[in-house]
């Protein structure tokens, strides 16, 4: 009886290993960067950065920490990520506070109205998987997978969500992770290379939009969190083309009535000098001379406006040595 139950625990263990190998090879390679953004967040020495970029890929991809380091002294991480929804932004936020102590929570706006959810398990919903549990995370589940139970199961046996892949592996669907961005190094900075040629909008001629009420509740609850603990909220949005934003008035008007900060990098991209012609590598993103430029931009207004340590005085600190 006792090698019975011993041959079928084993096998039990074998077919969960088996399962768990598959998913890995099935999984959406794509999102192997984006969980090693995670990762390293997750590998910080506990309250040591003084500022935190939460946000979509328009921050991720936009602004470029280290500059900041180098030029004021501030000690930043971005803890951003691509196609992130509002709700998404907001499960990170609440992500970071469980190890760190920021002194301003830098935000970024892209999708500040929007909460739709990915009915497919890839991007936002299937990288959260490299956070830790909590109630933020069951609560941030419950608004994306509404009961679904099959959902459920995608998300902890990703087998079950892309098997289907099985028809398009690759050499990368074999390795222990198709990233090759060093995070600890870049603290949380995705760059990309490349020069596109932007139209970026008319920002004065942009429709004038309100938020809806499920944005205004998490962003109610990120603001009212962020005061209780004496954390400074700057939101910015970041220059882009081809699409409307609008929603500038809306989110000067919500950063005015909550004690908040608000930049426009739209109207500041003279300013900050980025250009159209040389700063864009997409349609949607800057490259990294794009990204250091509005990091300088946006370092220079936190050095004014908060109390700020200048890590450059404190030897061996986690930023002196980037590439």
């Amino acid at each position: 009886m006792v090698k019975k139950i011993a041959a079928s625990l084993l096998c039990l263990a074998l077919i969960a290993a088996g399962i768990a190998a598959l998913g890995h090879v099935t999984r959406p390679t794509g999102d192997d960067v984006a969980i090693a953004g995670i990762n390293a967040f997750h590998q910080l020495p506990e309250n040591s950065v003084d500022v935190i970029v939460y946000g979509s890929s328009h921050a991720w991809r936009n602004v470029n920490v280290n500059e900041m380091y180098d030029q004021y002294g501030i000690g930043a991480y971005n803890y951003a990520c691509n196609w992130q929804h509002m709700n998404t932004t907001w499960l990170f936020f609440h992500d970071s506070l469980r190890t760190q102590s920021p002194k301003v929570a830098l935000i970024e706006t892209f999708h500040v109205n929007s909460n739709l959810f990915d009915t497919d398990m890839d991007g936002e919903i299937y990288y959260t998987t490299a956070i830790p549990d909590s109630e933020y995370k069951r609560q941030y589940l419950d608004m994306c997978f509404e009961g679904d139970i099959s959902r459920y199961l995608s998300y902890y046996i990703p087998l079950v969500a892309y098997h289907e892949n099985k028809t398009n592996l690759t050499a990368e669907s074999f390795q222990p992770t198709s990233n090759d961005v060093d995070f600890l190094d870049t603290k949380g900075f995705y760059p990309r290379d490349g020069e596109f040629v932007a139209d970026v909008q008319d920002w004065t001629q942009a429709e004038k939009w309100v938020i809806g009420e499920r944005s205004l509740a998490m962003l109610d609850d990120i603001v009212n969190t962020c005061h209780e603990r004496g954390i400074e909220v700057v939101f910015f949005t970041a220059p882009w083309s081809t699409e409307e934003y609008q929603y500038f008035d809306a989110m000067q008007q919500y950063a005015d009535e909550h004690g908040c900060a608000y930049i426009n990098m739209f109207e500041h991209m003279e300013d900050a000098g980025i250009s159209e012609e040389t700063d864009f590598c997409d349609p949607h993103h800057l490259n990294i001379y794009g990204a250091t430029k509005m990091a300088d931009y946006l370092g220079a207004y936190l050095k004014e406006h908060y109390d700020l340590t200048d890590w450059r005085t404190v030897p061996g600190n986690q930023w002196e040595n980037h590439a």
